[in-house]
């Protein structure tokens, strides 16, 4: 299951998913006010690696100098090897071509401004891999794409995302006279009515 927005023709389905994570989300953040576990390093850079088929990776190339919303919990680690090691990227590129699938590593800079919570949570205490730290980014989270690079002789991308906070979006943007309207095709944040 990628992270781009999922549209469930069940209802009810839907509705269960959505009861589920709240709850997730509810457990998680006591979990990390109780033991003081949310992650503060400003612009460290973490790492996620995973497969997507490039169908997926074009979604992130057209958003390229955009706002998205990841609407699945994203895992991510502090080890750039262990990212590469999940996107399975040491693999011959004929592996992939047959599959249309690209190894691919998102860089990720979290923000961390004026004490604001941020929108991930240090879980190595309570993961399978704790050996390492494992930072999980929230559902439903902002994102500013700066950069998507992909090869593909080689069948291998980078996605370079850097946090935002609704606040930066819904305030600052529409103080500037921008309106906010959401593309559920690309799963982007677009603005119009920029005043000159």
């Amino acid at each position: 299951m990628n992270n781009w927005l999922i549209k469930p023709k069940d209802k009810n389905y839907y509705e269960s998913i959505t009861y589920f994570t709240a709850r997730l989300m509810y457990a998680l953040n006591s979990y990390a006010m109780k033991r003081n576990k949310f992650y503060k390093k400003d612009k460290k850079a973490l790492y996620r690696g995973i497969k997507i088929p490039y169908s997926c990776l074009l979604q992130y190339e057209r958003a390229r100098g955009k706002i998205i919303i990841l609407t699945s919990f994203t895992s991510t680690t502090e080890d750039k090897a262990k990212a590469l090691k999940f996107s399975k990227r040491a693999r011959s590129k004929e592996i992939y071509s047959k599959k249309l699938l690209f190894s691919v590593l998102y860089i990720i800079k979290n923000r961390w401004e004026n004490d604001e919570i941020s929108n991930c949570i240090d879980i190595q205490n309570i993961s399978e891999h704790n050996k390492e730290k494992e930072i999980l980014f929230q559902p439903f989270s902002f994102y500013y794409v700066e950069k998507v690079t992909i090869n593909l002789s080689k069948y291998t991308a980078d996605i370079y995302l850097e946090t935002l906070r609704k606040s930066e979006i819904f305030e600052n943007e529409l103080s500037k006279g921008k309106e906010i309207f959401y593309d559920g095709k690309d799963n982007i944040m677009r603005f119009k009515n920029e005043k000159k």
